[in-house]
């Protein structure tokens, strides 16, 4: 069986199953100008002030010029994340709920479309290098995301990241997202192995524990997301600082 070292860690697994915002994908660097984006569109096509304006962006995720860890877009799906905006519409507005979450949803698409995927598509330091390192030491590699499957695919093509990903299992495909186990699951069947052959790999709580979940060999979590070490017990979990951290065994 394949081996890796993971930190000080050696780790024996056939599967490498990683989250894609903040793990692969430097979201934290482009969500900011992505959420100023989204509520323009939202005010150019609803119509509110300013104020409302910073309301919907810290709904969202973003103040004062950052993201906010555990908000939203961090660890919400797309949909989670419309359906917050939607109930801020209709408190301040009173738009009807359906109405906001629909007009939410459009928003979101003509923020994808002004912006292009390309720009979104910035890979973490490092992530093509160690992608490329597990693939060619034989390990299937997977993606399991709250996202959908058209813009992860597309992300993971313009981040040159997609050569070597064997699966992708995303939110629309699934009943449950994170920290439900469906997933990792979906990843398992279309790679045709177990769960305790596969490491879940992840920026967030909700990774570590779905991972724990569906019973992999190992859950690991990266600092370049919304993982912060005084939110976990380092003593219970692998831990390390990114994805370059995670390497073959010759």
């Amino acid at each position: 069986m394949p081996a890796l070292r993971c930190g000080s860690k050696r780790i024996e697994c056939e599967g490498v199953i990683f989250d894609k915002d903040g793990t692969l994908i430097d979201s934290f660097k482009i969500w900011p100008n992505l959420i100023k984006v989204r509520v323009k569109i939202l005010q150019r096509e609803i119509g509110f002030d300013n104020e409302m304006a910073r309301l919907l962006e810290k709904t969202m995720g973003l103040h004062e010029g950052g993201i906010i860890r555990r908000s939203p877009i961090v660890v919400g799906s797309r949909e989670q994340t419309a359906a917050a905006v939607a109930t801020m519409l209709f408190v301040y507005r009173g738009i009807p709920w359906d109405t906001g979450v629909e007009k939410a949803y459009l928003a979101f698409e003509l923020c994808d479309k002004e912006m292009g995927m390309a720009s979104q598509a910035l890979p973490i330091h490092g992530a093509r290098q160690t992608l490329k390192s597990l693939f060619a030491a034989g390990f299937k590699i997977a993606v399991a995301t709250n996202d959908d499957m058209e813009r992860t695919r597309a992300l993971m093509d313009y981040a040159g990241l997609a050569p070597y990903i064997h699966a992708y299992a995303c939110r629309d495909e699934v009943t449950r997202g994170k920290p439900a186990p469906d997933l990792i699951y979906l990843i398992c069947e279309r790679l045709g192995l177990t769960t305790e052959q596969c490491v879940m790999v992840g920026d967030s709580l909700l990774d570590i524990q779905m991972g724990i979940n569906a019973g992999v060999y190992m859950a690991v979590g990266v600092l370049t997301g919304a993982l912060i070490i005084k939110d976990i017990d380092v003593s219970k979990y692998t831990v390390i600082h990114d994805i370059t951290g995670i390497v073959p065994i010759f």
